[in-house]
């Protein structure tokens, strides 16, 4: 009896399972006058108008808040920028964009894809097991040997995380009509796909 170490190295493409919208909702004035509360009530708007597209409350993260007031001549300025990030699966994301696009002051700047990368690994390795079996068996045979089972296996699997960043040409969402905002229509699905590597290694059992 003896063994045999077979290594495979597999790859699939693997579909996203959903997305986080990272959007940042953005104003200033040069007269004091509650400009962060007019702006944290969008967003508590922003957030109603989501729930009804069917985006829960909980899918919607505050991932940061910056204020800043000054003095320009006799006035008083305020910047308010409020980071937001909302997880959206593939069948939301139209209705999700829209309901941005009719936002003044709205700001995408980045849209992450997320993976499912243990569900996707399952399907994979036993893809990639299927084929050392089929190559110890024939490697097996051309020495005149059988394979009578498996002594030892180990796998790993690596994807990269895709994420689409807009940069200085961010998605800039202007003032329209508050009607409801249909969902964005690109004519084609707002997805994406990456690649999911398995790497596999086998020994087997081996026998006359």
């Amino acid at each position: 009896m003896g063994l045999l170490r077979i290594t495979v190295d597999h790859t699939v493409r693997v579909t996203a399972s959903s997305a986080r919208v990272h959007i940042r909702v953005r104003g200033s004035s040069t007269i004091f006058g509650g400009l962060a509360g007019r702006k944290a009530a969008e967003v508590r708007d922003l957030v109603a108008d989501l729930a009804g597209r069917g985006v829960p409350e909980d899918a919607i993260e505050v991932t940061g808040v910056h204020i800043a007031t000054g003095d320009v001549k006799l006035l008083k300025s305020q910047a308010v920028d409020i980071a937001l990030v909302v997880r959206a699966t593939a069948d939301q994301l139209p209705d999700v964009l829209g309901a941005l696009s009719e936002r003044p002051g709205v700001t995408v700047d980045e849209l992450e894809w997320v993976y499912e990368q243990f569900e996707a690994s399952i399907p994979a390795t036993a893809e990639a097991m299927a084929m050392a079996r089929r190559k110890a068996d024939a490697v097996a045979a051309a020495a005149g040997l059988e394979v009578t089972g498996i002594a030892n296996a180990s796998d790993s699997w690596s994807m990269p995380s895709p994420r689409v960043e807009f940069g200085g040409d961010q998605m800039v969402f202007a003032a329209s009509a508050r009607a409801a905002a249909p969902p964005l229509d690109l004519g084609l699905d707002l997805n994406a796909t990456t690649e999911l590597s398995v790497h596999l290694s086998v020994d087997f059992d081996l026998s006359s």
